[in-house]
């Protein structure tokens, strides 16, 4: 008996210390959603065009080097929906650049077993919440990553989030930012996903339909409600729009988005 006590013992050790080598050997998931991040940079920054990719893209990382030679650039960091990279995320991309501004969106499904955290059909939410957390983790791993650019200007970095993204980028409460901009979300949850974490002195920019389907239950609420005493905050909400801001069908208001962005923003920011 005590033979097969040893014997199974044993056996369960040596799949603990098999499952912890299995553990230690899996890749950083946040730095996966960095290798795949899609990468916008304008030009002339880049050279004569623009450089449009994923971060581990050859091509990309060719072009990295060239640049801004000798100078600074101001950077995006854009945090995607809950439906990963989509059209309204592309748009986004295609007016930053336009701005002159480099853009880069970390792609939160590179992640081993991620799983969408809404149902587009239903409207409905929260099948996979450990999206909430990993989206911080995230946030924390890009910026670290951004600071190391040589070309960034590390006090020209702002936070975009767009629908899940748009709460992730109101819920990141670390610094190192000079703005944030929240798209498709009312910063209205329930604890801890309600308010804006970021310091106080960090300028916010909200923009939300007024007609978002996702946002039915909190009809008329928006986050300029939670501003409270915040400087430079300033909250959009779209008359007639759903959820999407610049591919919504309301040209108007997709237009008044764009000029929020641009005036919040300060037009291009580029030092040349």
């Amino acid at each position: 008996m005590h033979g097969l006590v040893r014997a199974l013992w044993l056996l369960a050790a040596g799949l603990m210390t098999l499952t912890a080598g299995r553990v230690a050997a899996e890749p950083d998931e946040a730095a996966a959603t960095w290798q795949r991040a899609h990468v916008a940079i304008p030009a002339p920054l880049g050279g004569d065009r623009p450089v449009i990719g994923l971060w581990h893209d050859r091509e990309v990382q060719q072009a990295l080097p060239r640049v801004a030679p000798g100078g600074r650039v101001p950077a995006v960091l854009f945090m995607h929906g809950c439906a990963d990279i989509g059209h309204e995320e592309e748009s986004w991309k295609l007016l930053l650049i336009d701005l002159g501004y480099a853009a880069l969106f970390p792609d939160s499904f590179a992640r081993t077993g991620r799983q969408a955290n809404c149902d587009p059909a239903s409207y409905g939410t929260a099948p996979f919440p450990a999206a909430h957390e990993q989206r911080q983790e995230e946030i924390a791993h890009a910026l670290s990553q951004l600071r190391r650019i040589p070309w960034v200007d590390p006090a020209r970095i702002f936070l975009f989030g767009y629908s899940e993204g748009g709460m992730a980028a109101a819920r990141y409460a670390g610094g190192g930012l000079a703005d944030v901009v929240i798209l498709g979300w009312h910063c209205q949850g329930v604890r801890p996903y309600q308010r804006i974490h970021a310091a106080p002195d960090i300028p916010v920019l909200a923009i939300m339909g007024e007609s978002d389907p996702w946002y039915e239950a909190r009809s008329g609420l928006h986050c300029g409600l939670l501003f409270g005493g915040r400087g430079g905050a300033t909250s959009l909400v779209l008359p007639g729009n759903g959820h999407d801001i610049l591919t919504a069908p309301n040209v108007a208001n997709a237009e008044r988005a764009k000029d929020a962005v641009r005036a919040f923003l300060g037009g291009a920011a580029v030092e040349r």
